[in-house]
């Protein structure tokens, strides 16, 4: 099997499918299956044997003795059978996105069309966004596949684009639509104390502190004393996540108390309104019952004026416990 330079791994598995490095003996059956889809391909003619010969062994290849090939191309086999191929392509790697491309065998679209589509997005997602660190992937498709847009919408890309009348194609300019998803990986690390500035950024951002129940900013001196303190004590867990780029983008801190622990959390203000919050939410509290044997609950507290911050922790398992005159109060426990 050839590897690519740029890839730690080589094989993608999910269950029964498994993604694999572009095979030389493929080229056949994936000339068959472009040349009888030809309706929906940026391709001009038929793809003749000839031609097909030598794109695999000049442009292919090439691929493989790159560091930043322009393409990272695959089979998809089910249960060690060729079922499709595709890949990233037209890699942008200054920019970090690329374009995805799919073909599946013509004869098991009806069949399969969706749960071949989901797999190998699931797939191509871990090469894209965990192996190679991209920050966007899309897809680039003619208006004539409306069966192709839900399955995309259900693997969580969104509609960016509709290019009107943007390519000239059997006769007629064709709309294109670009469906696109961000990378948003999230890892966490335990705060220390080269995070006292950060966290003293955080905590007086305007938007934090008016989502807090103590609004005054909090003086230097006395956000240093407490900060030491904090990372210190053995009953509190503070997390620090960060993006696929290895940027701060908010904490978390759960403090551990008898009869129910205490959760909050703040995000970077250029950070806010990606999604973040529900992903740092469920993480912090599956690492805070890893950390501490303990049957208690956890509790959120939130202000009412604050429900994009409600929705996110109740998206993360939290349910309602009570609404006060001031504040939302939320409950999650450990599962079983």
């Amino acid at each position: 099997m050839r590897s690519y330079k740029c890839l730690s791994r080589q094989i993608f598995e999910n269950e029964a499918y498994q993604l694999v490095p572009l095979r030389d003996e493929d080229k056949y059956l994936i000339r068959q299956w472009r040349n009888e889809q030809i309706y929906h391909l940026r391709q001009s003619k038929p793809l003749t044997i000839e031609a097909q010969e030598a794109y695999f062994s000049t442009t292919v290849s090439a691929l493989f003795e790159q560091t930043q090939p322009s393409q990272l191309l695959f089979s998809l086999l089910k249960e060690g059978q060729l079922v499709a191929y595709g890949g990233l392509v037209h890699i942008n790697w200054i920019d970090k996105y690329a374009e995805i491309s799919f073909l599946m065998n013509t004869s098991l679209e009806e069949g399969y069309f969706e749960e071949f589509w989901l797999n190998y997005l699931q797939l191509i997602e871990e090469v894209g966004f965990v192996e190679v660190n991209f920050h966007k992937i899309f897809t680039y498709a003619f208006d004539v596949r409306p069966h192709l847009y839900p399955v995309l919408e259900k693997a969580g890309f969104q509609l960016e684009a509709r290019l009107k009348e943007h390519c000239f194609f059997d006769g007629q300019f064709v709309d294109v639509l670009i469906h696109s998803k961000l990378n948003r990986t999230l890892t966490f690390r335990r705060a220390t104390s080269s995070d006292v500035n950060l966290y003293f950024e955080w905590a007086n951002d305007e938007g934090t502190r008016q989502n807090s129940f103590n609004s005054v900013p909090i003086p230097y001196d006395k956000h240093v004393d407490w900060f030491l303190k904090k990372i210190q004590a053995p009953n509190s867990l503070m997390l620090v996540f960060e993006n696929h780029l290895k940027q701060p983008v908010g904490q978390v801190r759960i403090d551990k108390n008898d009869d129910e622990s205490v959760i909050g959390i703040s995000i970077a203000n250029h950070f806010r309104g990606n999604g973040f919050a529900t992903s740092m939410i469920g993480q912090s509290v599956q690492a805070f019952f890893e950390t501490f044997e303990t049957e208690s609950s956890i509790i959120a507290y939130i202000k009412l004026a604050n429900l994009a911050s409600k929705k996110a922790f109740e998206r993360a398992g939290f349910h309602e416990l009570e609404k006060t005159a001031d504040y939302y109060k939320l409950q999650t426990n450990r599962q079983p």
